[in-house]
């Protein structure tokens, strides 16, 4: 779960080479962006009727938390800091793009 990030702030900045995530905000509002590398398209999380699935090779940013927002991420696999890409760059790299 992430909670209590202030809505000036930014989550994620990373993708991930194997783990599948599902987002819910299980109450609030924020903003995803999700960016194959490709494209780079910005959904809106409002209800916790309606999630986002986020497969391997996207990278994700979250941000304009509404106050008191909860996102609740649910992950394939369990934290392996090896399974991150953390450097936009280099996750260009990795889904064969020389940059935008």
């Amino acid at each position: 779960m992430v909670y209590g990030v202030p809505s000036d702030k930014v989550r994620g900045e990373h993708a991930h080479r194997e783990c599948h995530q599902f987002l819910i905000a299980a109450h609030g509002r924020l903003s995803v962006v999700l960016d194959n590398g490709h494209d780079r398209k910005e959904v809106s999380l409002a209800e916790p009727s309606i999630g986002l699935y986020m497969p391997p090779g996207i990278w994700g940013i979250q941000y304009k938390f509404q106050p008191d927002t909860v996102l609740l991420v649910m992950a394939s696999h369990h934290y392996d800091a090896g399974d991150y890409i953390r450097d936009y760059t280099d996750f260009l790299s990795v889904v064969g793009q020389d940059g935008r």
